[in-house]
């Protein structure tokens, strides 16, 4: 055993590089040297006479002059179609004609460019001059070339692309022609010319073939690329009846035997054909001595092509042996892996199919090897957080359990032990019984598959209030395996909000009862005068504060949600009209309630609603002087909403107070329009207390107001279905009340 593993026996067998590689190369060897040798000494078995030589010859010279003519009729098309040449022709501008022609004869390297009016009279023309200092354009005009065959091809046959043979100061030129319209009218022609030694240099294709050309009436030489002596020009004079033959020969073309300066050739003699035109002969000239040449050239290429074909079998041999000692290095460094050597390597770079095999090898070993590394670092690392995630349990002010899937306890600190409290509870109680005490004690809410991961519970353990949150706990792939329960002892802070909530109610209950009867006394509101009425406003002022008080601790969006219902918004708002129209009464105003829509439900906690509606009419109250109006109304509904309404014409506020209305504690400078100050109790948090509980319940609030006209507060309340209500409506008779439109209190 080596590294946990089996010892890989290596098995012995013959390798494949003596078993077929070399027999298979060895055999391909000689068959591809002898079989090169063979066709290429052959010529693959067809031989290859003279007049099949000269055929071909005259096939590719025709060709190559084919495309000379194609380019040559270009370049005259290029010049007959330059901007303002036509003009230039007609208005006889030789200077613009200069100009444009020569940069068109330089660039295209052309012995001769003309352009001719329509009658075929040369308006301006270029010749290529070579001279002893001399290698320029010469300038020529006038001559009237309208006799001219080339001329008269273009003038009265139409020609496009009509060529010809001109005789120059510099020699024969061939030229091809085009007409030059303008406004649909012929008005010149543009003839574009090389001279015939250059037109012999782009038809001479082979190092062994020469070129002979021949014309005028009785086929007179014009050029040829052989340099004889004058015995050898006789010699390739043509003779008439040949000449005739070889104009009109369409296929097979004859063939002639000649003597040059000794040496025996061989010519084919085919039409000069230069576009539409046929302007005479062309001869394809070899030498008699080819086919020998040939052979002999065909032997070196056998002797080559041997040699050539045992390099390529050999190099294949060398290229496949090297192939297998990278196989073999593979091999020995997986059975190396195998055998748990995860040290090995082969150490190749990925240049071939079997040396990307090696790199990924390598990259497969160092992916292992990482990862061994990285368990063994991620074993100690959890052992030394779980010995920290103890020791952090344990020092934890709260109760700490965690569950898995199943609820099945796997780890509880001391204070959970304590807070639960139980006999079963002891430092050496077993995991199983610390479960049946985690579910007996905090109930089903917490029990498998009802785990309570949203709020904080609360649950009663012996006496004692606990809260318990509930939290699951996930894997990296969003898994959940388990949850953590966390437990907090909240019996005195219970304790602390009952005492709080039932002082509060003893002081509402002691000023409330005594303010009413004070209000409903009218012997009393007349004999006192306005110290009765001092006495009414502080006493509900003081009344306020303790509803406030009681919004500071309660108002709570959890709180809010808790407790909504259904609730019939007339009801709701003839609710708060009622509570505060004794106020409004104490304090001299009038309050009314307009219902513009009726039969809307909204959906809200009853009395936090009320605390914020009594809020927004005290305000109303306090700020509108003795015989001011307010009014509570519904308006409507709007995009799910109810929107209702509070005016008064009281002082109003002023633009520097109005972005602090809703700042908790803010207390403005209440001023009448007669200058005088108002001081009215409160803390400055009825706005901030009616904001909070109205945004809890899902809606809105805004104020618009003008200084000692008046304040409107808008708000909103989200709609909902009507459903049974323990708000009980009120009688009709209760309900009813005159509705008075506010009216703009004159100035005093």
């Amino acid at each position: 055993m080596i590294g946990g593993t089996a010892a890989v026996r290596k098995p012995r067998f013959i390798s494949l590089r003596w078993r077929f590689i070399l027999p298979f190369f060895a055999v391909i060897l000689i068959l591809a040297m002898i079989g090169a040798y063979v066709l290429a000494s052959n010529g693959g078995g067809v031989a290859i006479p003279q007049q099949n030589l000269l055929l071909q010859s005259s096939r590719a010279t025709s060709e190559r002059m084919t495309m000379l003519y194609e380019w040559l009729r270009a370049e005259a098309q290029r010049a007959a179609f330059t901007n303002h040449i036509s003009e230039a022709i007609t208005n006889r501008d030789t200077e613009t004609l200069h100009l444009t022609l020569e940069g068109l004869a330089r660039l295209a390297q052309l012995d001769s460019l003309i352009v001719t009016d329509a009658q075929g009279v040369e308006v301006f023309g270029l010749l290529h001059v070579i001279r002893q200092e001399t290698d320029d354009y010469a300038i020529s005009n006038g001559t009237d070339l309208s006799g001219e065959p080339i001329i008269r091809d273009v003038l009265d046959e139409g020609y496009v692309g009509a060529s010809g043979l001109l005789l120059t100061a510099e020699g024969m030129v061939l030229y091809t022609a085009v007409p030059i319209n303008r406004d649909g009218q012929t008005v010149g022609i543009a003839l574009a010319g090389i001279g015939l030694e250059q037109v012999l240099n782009e038809l001479h294709g082979s190092a062994i073939t020469e070129i002979a050309l021949y014309g005028g009436v009785n086929g007179g030489l014009l050029r040829t690329t052989l340099i004889p002596t004058n015995m050898g020009l006789d010699a390739l004079a043509l003779p008439p009846e040949v000449y005739a033959q070889a104009l009109q020969t369409t296929g097979g073309v004859p063939i002639r035997r000649l003597t040059i300066d000794g040496k025996p050739y061989q010519g084919a003699y085919f039409p000069f054909a230069f576009g539409p035109k046929t302007l005479g002969v062309t001869a394809a000239i070899l030498p008699d001595n080819v086919p020998f040449i040939l052979q002999m050239g065909q032997q070196l290429s056998a002797l080559v092509m041997a040699g050539l074909a045992g390099g390529v079998v050999i190099a294949a041999y060398v290229g496949v042996s090297m192939m297998l000692v990278r196989v073999n290095k593979v091999t020995r460094v997986a059975e190396a892996l195998a055998a748990g050597d995860i040290t090995a390597r082969t150490g190749m770079t990925a240049t071939s199919e079997i040396s990307a095999m090696g790199q990924a090898l390598d990259h497969y070993a160092d992916t292992v090897q990482e990862r061994q590394d990285a368990l063994r670092l991620t074993l100690r690392r959890q052992r030394r957080e779980a010995e920290h995630l103890l020791t952090i349990l344990e020092t934890l002010p709260d109760g700490i359990v965690v569950q898995d899937t199943d609820g099945r306890v796997i780890l509880i600190n001391e204070k959970a032990k304590a807070l639960l409290g139980s006999q079963h509870m002891s430092p050496g109680a077993n995991l199983h019984e610390l479960t049946e005490v985690v579910t007996d004690k905090l109930g089903p809410s917490l029990a498998p598959g009802m785990y309570a991961l949203g709020d904080p519970r609360r649950v009663d353990v012996e006496g004692r209030m606990l809260s318990a949150q509930a939290v699951a706990l996930t894997n990296m792939s969003a898994q959940r395996v388990g949850t953590i329960i966390s437990l907090r002892d909240i019996t005195s802070e219970i304790r602390r909000e009952r005492a709080r909530e039932t002082m509060l109610q003893q002081l509402e209950a002691e000023i409330q009862q005594p303010l009413a009867q004070l209000a409903q006394t009218e012997a009393i509101r007349q004999s006192g005068g306005g110290f009765t009425r001092e006495l009414t406003r502080h006493a509900a002022a003081l009344q306020k504060l303790i509803v406030e008080m009681r919004d500071l601790t309660g108002a709570t969006a959890e709180g809010i949600k808790e407790e909504q219902q259904s609730l019939p918004l007339e009801t709701l708002v003839w609710a708060v009209a009622n509570e505060w129209r004794q106020v409004a009464l104490a304090a001299n105003l009038t309050l009314d309630v307009l219902i513009e829509r009726k039969g809307l439900f909204v959906l809200g906690d009853e009395r936090r609603l009320r605390w914020a509606i009594g809020n927004i009419v005290d305000n109303a109250i306090k700020y509108t002087p003795p015989g001011g109006k307010l009014t509570l109304e519904i308006r409507g509904e709007a995009d799910g909403q109810a929107q209702l309404r509070v005016r008064d014409n009281g002082v109003g506020i002023t633009a520097d107070e109005m972005p602090h209305i809703f700042t908790r504690f803010y207390r403005g400078t209440p001023v009448t329009d007669a200058g005088r100050v108002l001081h009215v109790p409160g803390t400055g948090q009825g706005l901030t207390t009616a904001k909070q509980i109205i945004e809890g319940h899902g809606g809105s609030i805004r104020v618009k107001s003008k200084q000692w006209i008046g304040t409107a507060v808008y708000f909103t309340l989200p709609l909902t279905a009507p459903e049974p209500m323990a708000l009980p409506r009120l009688a009709e008779d209760v309900m009813e009340g005159e509705t008075i439109p506010l009216e703009r209190r004159p100035k005093r």
